[in-house]
């Protein structure tokens, strides 16, 4: 496999406000749910980033973050860095004391920090910081361009979890999810000691916010990908067998000028290349095959990294392992065959 990827030039928008983000058409201001403590732990409550980076001297670099508030005296933190000229993965995951605000999206851990500004949207001009496992980031975000509400108004439904279990309160397992898949990032990125500054005219995010009394274990993949035609999708898919099968998945797409889809998982959908982490002996897939019939459509994915799994950091033996990968593919898209890159998660495996 070369290692050249696709292009990861960032689009032209303008800055993302709250009149040309989508919150027009009937969908609540996710400004309002950038921060949210609660006092127990069964819900999620994460922000989750997926970087592509390319430093000032040509180097680039996939990084994955999740930041997630456990109650309000807890943060877990994991991290997954893909190199992409060795075709490595490095990563941990920690939990410790943290703390945030209920006004601003101001979240502090010992490993990682969110801080946002308390003027202007108090969102753009975040700053994100991380230092953890050898691998430290400072970066400022600037979303741009609409948002990405998965399902269509940035709400899916799973298996509930937690005590909110009343439907007239709120649906069981749902949720805030929703991304700005076309962050601008400026700042650096510093690797065992070395530091590397961020081109950001070849470099962007996705920031995604993640609330929501759902569960989704034992297993899970998710699929995030960029196409070459300006549209980013999502796919997720629970617990698939050893063979590859699942019946109860969603993918939802975003298109530039707003529109948002939820297409149907067809049948013939498959993960295959199953390999066994040679730590944990936990299966995780390599390729996936997403069939998406009623958009006369498909999805190809191969991750480029087979061994990217992540696991708690000692002293800490309860958080959490999960496998974190770049991938680029094809997807069959209006008549055409269009590339696309993006990223592979994975929690647990088929047993």
């Amino acid at each position: 496999m070369s290692n050249q990827t696709l292009s990861w030039k960032p689009p032209t928008f303008p800055p993302t406000t709250v009149e040309n983000d989508g919150t027009a058409v009937n969908r609540y201001d996710v400004r309002s749910t950038l921060t949210h403590l609660v006092s127990h732990r069964d819900n999620v409550n994460n922000v989750y980033m997926l970087y592509y980076i390319t430093t000032k001297d040509g180097r680039k670099f996939h990084l994955n973050t999740n930041c997630g508030m456990a109650g309000s005296e807890l943060q877990g933190t994991f991290v997954s860095l893909n190199d992409l000229q060795t075709l490595t993965a490095r990563g941990a995951s920690t939990i410790g004391p943290g703390k945030g605000s209920t006004e601003l999206l101001q979240w502090e851990g010992t490993v990682q920090s969110i801080t946002a500004p308390t003027d202007g949207d108090k969102w753009t001009n975040t700053n994100m910081k991380i230092d953890f496992e050898g691998v430290k980031l400072d970066v400022i975000i600037k979303p741009t361009g609409g948002n990405f509400y998965y399902g269509g108004n940035g709400a899916i439904c799973l298996d509930p979890r937690g005590p909110d279990l009343d439907p007239s309160v709120n649906i069981p397992g749902w949720s805030w999810y929703w991304a700005n898949p076309t962050t601008l990032i400026e700042g650096s990125l510093t690797i065992d000691g070395e530091e590397h500054e961020i081109d950001t005219s070849e470099s962007f995010a996705l920031f995604e916010r993640q609330w929501g009394n759902f569960d989704c274990r034992p297993l899970y993949f998710a699929l995030w990908g960029w196409l070459e035609t300006g549209e980013v999708f999502i796919v997720w898919g629970l617990k698939p067998t050893l063979e590859g099968r699942f019946t109860r998945g969603f993918c939802s797409v975003w298109h530039p000028g707003g529109m948002h889809e939820m297409i149907p998982i067809g049948p013939d959908s498959v993960c295959s290349d199953l390999e066994a982490s040679p730590r944990t002996g936990i299966k995780y897939f390599n390729k996936f095959f997403i069939d998406l019939p009623a958009r006369n459509s498909s999805i190809t994915f191969t991750k480029w990294i087979r061994d990217a799994e992540l696991a708690p950091a000692p002293p800490v033996k309860q958080y959490i392992t999960i496998s974190e990968s770049y991938g680029e593919g094809t997807c069959e898209w209006n008549g055409k065959t269009v590339r696309f890159f993006g990223h592979a998660e994975q929690l647990g495996g088929p047993e």
